[in-house]
């Protein structure tokens, strides 16, 4: 065999080699790939989620596997626009992991890292578990409610009507959560609001000399109390929208115990001839009962520090409660409304 000949069969033997090589690696990089399975994900640049975010990929995106560390993953990302791809971070818990064929596998053989390329460094990261917020802010309005009683009165009886209305409250706002998985978490919120309500009344008063001749009085801005505690049972979904940051989307039954003031007497002013009549003072009594009801909302927390951030929150939350009335019946009160709070928030 001549010497070109010889040359020319290595040289295609080392073609072959090389092709095989590449047809190999390309074959074993198909099966070191992760499919997202809650998404939206965040891809950071450090083993810990206080680092930059490098993408955020949707949920279903299949990434190339470069190699992985305990409880993270690190990935080669799509490329960008100008064609680089770089690599990044995700947590293992937001992926699954899976052959070419998309079947699951159990377990990832280290490999040889592309050239360039170093690996990862391990760091302790702790998804946190438990969840408290503890803040303040105010519920709005309630709707207005009514009560009426009669009273005997020179021989005759009379009558009045007290509408009852109540304005925003301030209140204080407690909530401690449990996950139970990587996007949910179960909650209870604890709602405590007071505020300053005020009766309107129009009374009929019997008159003093004329049989069946009542006059009529009324009386505004007369002060009483009221008291509000509530418990919301919270299913909440935690959506991330930043590096620091997500939305808890959340919604459940609701227990509302209602402590309300209700006119239960009331004293006259009158002057001779007694053709007119005013209302001197009034007496209340405490009413208490509990109702049942719903809430949903959403809150915003940032973390500011690794266990600790701030985060404002709005809820809806309705119930109806029926308790006695002045003097006798029942009466319907409408409790919660819209509830806004903001304050600090601990996860660990």
């Amino acid at each position: 065999m001549s010497r070109s000949r010889r040359l020319a069969g290595w040289r295609l033997a080392a073609i072959a080699a090389i092709v095989s090589a590449l047809t190999a690696g390309t074959v074993f990089a198909q099966t070191m790939q992760v499919r997202v399975k809650v998404g939206p994900a965040n891809i950071y640049d450090k083993q810990r989620t206080s680092s930059d975010v490098v993408m955020t990929v949707a949920e279903g995106t299949v990434l190339d596997v470069l190699n992985r560390d305990r409880t993270w993953y690190w990935v080669l990302l799509p490329a960008d626009g100008n064609g680089v791809r770089r690599g990044g971070y995700i947590a293992s818990y937001l992926v699954d992991l899976i052959t070419a064929k998309g079947r699951a596998i159990q377990d990832l053989t280290p490999q040889p890292l592309p050239r360039g390329v170093r690996p990862p460094t391990a760091q302790p990261v702790r998804v946190p578990h438990y969840f408290f917020g503890l803040g303040g802010g105010g519920q709005s309005s309630s709707p207005v409610f009514a009560d009426s009683a009669s009273f005997p009165l020179y021989d005759e009886t009379g009558q009045y009507q007290a509408n009852y209305t109540t304005a925003r409250a301030s209140a204080l706002d407690l909530t401690v959560g449990l996950r139970l998985s990587p996007s949910f978490v179960l909650g209870v919120a604890l709602w405590r609001s007071t505020s300053v309500p005020n009766a309107a009344l129009t009374a009929v008063v019997p008159h003093p000399f004329v049989y069946d001749a009542p006059r009529l009085t009324t009386a505004d801005d007369l002060v009483v109390g009221r008291g509000e505690n509530d418990g919301h049972l919270q299913l909440t979904w935690l959506v991330p929208v930043g590096r620091r940051s997500d939305l808890s989307i959340f919604g459940g039954p609701s227990l509302f115990y209602l402590r309300q003031d209700v006119v239960s007497s009331l004293s006259f002013r009158e002057t001779y001839p007694y053709d007119t009549v005013s209302v001197a003072a009034f007496q209340v009594q405490r009413r208490s009962k509990v109702g049942f009801g719903a809430n949903a909302g959403a809150d915003l927390t940032i973390m500011v520090w690794r266990f600790v951030g701030v985060g404002i929150g709005g809820r809806y939350a309705r119930g109806q409660v029926k308790m006695p009335g002045a003097t006798s019946g029942t009466v319907n009160v409408k409790v919660g409304g819209a509830q806004v709070s903001g304050g600090v928030r601990i996860r660990f």
